[in-house]
C-alpha cells in the first residue's frame, strides 16, 4: 500500500506485453445493450485484463516499440515511456482524432506522444509532438482544442501546450514559478472574464493556481496567445473554515492552505462551474461552487463520489456513467459510477502491477482510451454491441482503503 505522498506516477518496471493484435471489427447492434458494468467475465489480451460483459479490447502501445498502423505500416519513432496523463482531441476535419500522452521520463527525457486515429478508430500514425521536457505526469484540455502538459518537476517544473493537429507547443504562463505540477482545468463560464485556468500542483505546500489572462490575450485573433502572452494574474487558492474560499495574490497563503487543508493536491476539473479537486494526501475530494464561494469536502477511500448522487449528477449531465482510475498500490483498475452513486469496476488489470491513467473517450465515445503506465501500453476499449459508452469522465482518482 503506498505511503502518503508517494508519487503515483512513477512506473514500476513491468517488462514488456505483446505487439498489438489485429483491428476489431464491429457487428451492428440487433440485440439491444449487452453491456454489463461490474460483470467481471470477459479476459483480453491473453487474461491480462478482465473487462465488463459485453466489452472487448485491443492493446496498441508499448514502450520502445514502434506503434502499428492499421494500413500495415508503423512509426518512425518507438513509443514513448512511462505513459501518463492524457486526452483525446477530435481532428477539425476528417472525423478523425489525436490521443495525446504525456511521457513521465525524467531528466529531459519526457514529453508527449500522440497516437492518430481515423474516423473509424483504426491507428494511422504516431508521432512525439513534445521534446526535452522531464517528467509530463497530468495535464488537462484547452477549450479551443490543445493539451497543456504540466511538468513534475521541482523549481524546473512548467506548463506547455500542445496542439497535436499543427505541431504547435509552447511553455504557457499558466504558473508562475516552477514546481511539481500535476494537472491544468478551465472555467470559461465566469461572467466576469472570457475563462480563467487552474493549476494543481503535488507537493505537501502547494497551492492551486488561478491563472486569468490579460484581456488582450483573447482578442488577438490566436488562441495560442491565450496561455503565452504577458500581463495575466496569478492567484492562489485559500480555504477558509467557514465553508468559504479565497484568492489571494499571496503565493505564501496559498501554500499555507494547501499545507493545512490539500497537500499534494493531484487531478482537477471544472464542469458546470464546479471546481474539483484531489488531496491524495489526506484522499479527499474537494468540491468548491465558484459562483458562490463556497467548498465541501468528501473522501476518496470508499470511491470517487461514494454516495453523492447529488455531485455524479453535477458531473454527468445527460451522460450514463462517470469513469475514473485507481489511484496508487497495485491495482490497475478502471472504475464507474452511474446516476444513483452505484460503484463499479468496469476494467480490472489482473496482469499489471501499475496504476491505470490517460483515461479519455473517442469524440463519439465509441471507444475508451487507458494507460497501463509501467510499460506504457494504451489499449482501445469497446462495446460488442456496437453502442457508445454514453460516458463522462472525471480527473480524478479513486483511492483504495
Amino acid at each position: 500500500t503506498p505511503e502518503p505522498g508517494e508519487d503515483y506516477c512513477r512506473p514500476d518496471g513491468t517488462s514488456p506485453t505483446t505487439p498489438p493484435g489485429p483491428q476489431p471489427t464491429y457487428a451492428p447492434n440487433t440485440f439491444g445493450a449487452t453491456f454489463v458494468p461490474g460483470d467481471l467475465s470477459q479476459p483480453c489480451d491473453g487474461g491480462k485484463l478482465m473487462l465488463s460483459k459485453g466489452m472487448d479490447c485491443r492493446l496498441l502501445t508499448t514502450a520502445g516499440q514502434y506503434v502499428q498502423y492499421d494500413n500495415g505500416g508503423q512509426s518512425t519513432v518507438p513509443m514513448h515511456g512511462r505513459a501518463d496523463g492524457a486526452a483525446v482531441i477530435a481532428h477539425p476535419s476528417d472525423g478523425g482524432w489525436y490521443y495525446t500522452s504525456n511521457s513521465e521520463n525524467g531528466s529531459g527525457t519526457g514529453g508527449v506522444g500522440t497516437l492518430r486515429f481515423n474516423a473509424q478508430g483504426e491507428v494511422i500514425g504516431y508521432k512525439m509532438d513534445l521534446e526535452g521536457t522531464t517528467s509530463n505526469c497530468g495535464g488537462g484540455k484547452t477549450y479551443w482544442d490543445t493539451w497543456v502538459s504540466c511538468e513534475e518537476d521541482g523549481s524546473s517544473g512548467f506548463c506547455w501546450e500542445v496542439d497535436p493537429f499543427t505541431g504547435h507547443t509552447a511553455k504557457t504562463n499558466a504558473v508562475k514559478v516552477g514546481g511539481n505540477y500535476e494537472s491544468f482545468a478551465y472555467d470559461d463560464q465566469d461572467p466576469d472574464v472570457e475563462a480563467r485556468f487552474f493549476t494543481t500542483e503535488d507537493s505537501g505546500n502547494g497551492p492551486l493556481v488561478r491563472y486569468t489572462p490579460a484581456a488582450a490575450a483573447f482578442n488577438t485573433g490566436n488562441k495560442y496567445d491565450i496561455l503565452t502572452s504577458g500581463g495575466g494574474t496569478h492567484e492562489y487558492l485559500v480555504l477558509n473554515a467557514d465553508g468559504t474560499f479565497d484568492w489571494s495574490q499571496s503565493e505564501s497563503a496559498g501554500a499555507s492552505s494547501a499545507s493545512t487543508y490539500f497537500p499534494n493536491a493531484e487531478g482537477i476539473d471544472v464542469i458546470n462551474r464546479q471546481l474539483f479537486f484531489v488531496s491524495k494526501v489526506n484522499k479527499e475530494l474537494f468540491e468548491l461552487d465558484l459562483a458562490a464561494k463556497t467548498w465541501i469536502v468528501t473522501s476518496t477511500v470508499s470511491g470517487a463520489f461514494d454516495k453523492q448522487p447529488d455531485q455524479i449528477q453535477k458531473v454527468v449531465g445527460d451522460s450514463d456513467f462517470l469513469y475514473f482510475c485507481e489511484d496508487g498500490g497495485s491495482s490497475s483498475d478502471v472504475h464507474g459510477r452511474n446516476k444513483d452513486g452505484e460503484f463499479f469496476t468496469i476494467v480490472r488489470g489482473d496482469g499489471y502491477g501499475s496504476e491505470t491513467s490517460g483515461l479519455a473517450f473517442s469524440p463519439d465515445n465509441m471507444f475508451m482510451y487507458v494507460a497501463f503506465q509501467g510499460n506504457s501500453n494504451v489499449y482501445a476499449f469497446w462495446r460488442t454491441d456496437g453502442l457508445s459508452f454514453g460516458a463522462s469522465k472525471a480527473d480524478i482518482k479513486y483511492h483504495q482503503v
